[in-house]
């Protein structure tokens, strides 16, 4: 049905009147510009409304090595002892938090009488006065503290010392901290989700790329690797897991709560950002692999129950076997362990014993789920093992080169998959999903090159820039 509108004589001469009003105010604010703009040309001065301010930005000039992003090569880690507790409940502050206890063992590589590690959000107890202990090992005397600060904005704990630590010496720094078990995403942090009206708290990490040092004292750098020595104290109907198998299970009674200790092996030699360590209720399902090696996919019990995680379990088994033959390297480790979070940030990451995923991601409902998940799945899997060798247990000095370990893993990625599913020809969606995607992205100006200079990435936020479709599929 077509709609008419008529319009009234006095409507048509108010609608007259108020197009001439606004022509005569358009030209007189025109006339009022043009002289404002002519006088302030003539006194450039005198013109407050169109005069520039000052540029006060001034060029920061460091004080110290502590106000530089990259750490200097004068200290070298070796290993790590971590001893964390998160408590999963609020405390008197309303707050969860964990608490932690560090000894980490370096080496002098070059005379100094600085020590800069890597903390962020970290509460210290004091020793002594100071926010560490330092030890001298072997016989080499270990100078005492002078003082001891943090510097929040290149995220360091540093010590001056009395005097200079020798070179080719080794020492041991102790610390003893509290954090917050924050729902950020980041670090050593709280996970929740809902599972037949209750509420349940996972506590879970995520390193990758800058975030290790929320969760304990670290030299925070890809090329910094040491071996982990990991013990986490947690309540008794909790599971523990980390990096390495478990080397010792206990109960204990500790400041009059019951609780469980579980202590792990060493970790091979890696990167702080491939460190992982869950405290959780989970269930999982468990098979062999070829040369003994134990294989979990870790749930929520329902979705173990519900056999979620079988075809991952499967899937991973295929694809070790056709990277060890792909590599021609046998799997580093002795376990790999798979787990999906409720409640994680990124699809996947591939923390060297220990991925951890989205459940979308890891869990295959055979009764619910499509092709498409399906799909999702072993290529996720496919990408993050791709990473146990290419990444972890080669890994690249700095993060400019990020493309280097995520543009392998989504190339062989696809090999991979092809693999596990061979009927699928999944090796044709590399022009899809990865040749074409980028292609539109690298068009734009604010694309970048593979590797940019050392320079443009130093802060934690430039890091996280890396992370980006360039670096994954260009």
């Amino acid at each position: 049905m077509r709609k008419d509108y008529h319009v009234s004589k006095n409507q048509c001469r108010c609608l007259l009147v108020l197009t001439a009003c606004a022509v005569v105010t358009i030209i007189a604010l025109s006339i009022a510009y043009d002289k404002a703009r002519t006088r302030n040309q003539r006194n450039p001065g005198t013109g407050a409304t169109t005069a520039m301010p000052p540029n006060s930005s001034t060029p920061f000039t460091p004080k110290g090595p502590w106000d530089l992003y990259r750490l200097p090569d004068s200290l070298s880690p070796i290993s790590y002892n971590v001893s964390l507790w998160p408590h999963m409940e609020l405390n008197a502050d309303d707050l969860y938090i964990f608490t932690g206890r560090s000894v980490v063992v370096f080496r002098c590589m070059k005379e100094t009488d600085l020590i800069l590690i890597h903390s962020f959000k970290l509460n210290f107890t004091t020793i002594s006065g100071h926010h560490a202990k330092l030890i001298g090992l072997d016989g080499a005397p270990a100078p005492a503290i002078e003082k001891s600060w943090l510097v929040v904005k290149t995220e360091y704990l540093v010590l001056q010392l009395h005097g200079p630590l020798a070179t080719g010496a080794s020492y041991e720094l102790h610390t003893d901290f509290q954090g917050e078990l924050a729902d950020d995403l980041e670090g050593f942090y709280r996970s929740e989700y809902i599972e037949d009206g209750v509420k349940r708290v996972v506590a879970t990490s995520q390193m990758q790329a800058t975030y290790a040092r929320k969760a304990f004292p670290c030299f925070d750098e890809p090329a910094m690797k040491a071996i982990f020595n990991v013990t986490i104290i947690h309540d008794r109907d909790t599971v523990a897991l980390s990096n390495s198998r478990e080397r010792e299970v206990v109960d204990s009674v500790i400041d009059g709560m019951a609780v469980r200790v579980t202590s792990f092996e060493p970790t091979e030699r890696m990167s702080t950002y491939l460190l992982a360590f869950i405290v959780c209720d989970f269930a999982h399902v468990e098979s062999a692999a070829s040369n003994n090696l134990m294989v979990r996919i870790w749930a929520r019990r329902k979705a173990i129950d519900a056999g979620q995680g079988d075809y991952a379990l499967n899937v991973t088994k295929s694809i070790l076997q056709f990277y060890e033959k792909y590599y021609n390297v046998t799997y580093p480790l002795s376990k790999t362990d798979q787990i999906a979070l409720p409640d994680f940030n990124a699809g996947a990451m591939e923390n060297w014993g220990l991925v951890t995923y989205r459940e979308t991601a890891l869990l295959y409902d055979p009764i619910m789920s499509s092709i498409g998940n399906k799909e999702r799945v072993t290529t996720v899997i496919s990408h993050e093992l791709a990473h146990m060798w290419f990444g972890n247990l080669v890994t690249v000095r700095w993060w400019k080169d990020l493309w280097l370990n995520e543009g392998f893993a989504s190339y062989v990625e696809y090999l991979g998959a092809d693999y596990a599913e061979p009927t699928w020809d999944i090796k044709d969606g590399i022009i899809l999903y990865d040749v074409q995607k980028v292609f539109a992205v690298d068009a734009l100006a604010s694309s970048h090159p593979l590797s940019r200079q050392e320079e443009e990435v130093n802060e934690p936020a430039q890091i996280s820039e890396m992370f980006n479709t360039i670096s994954y599929s260009k």
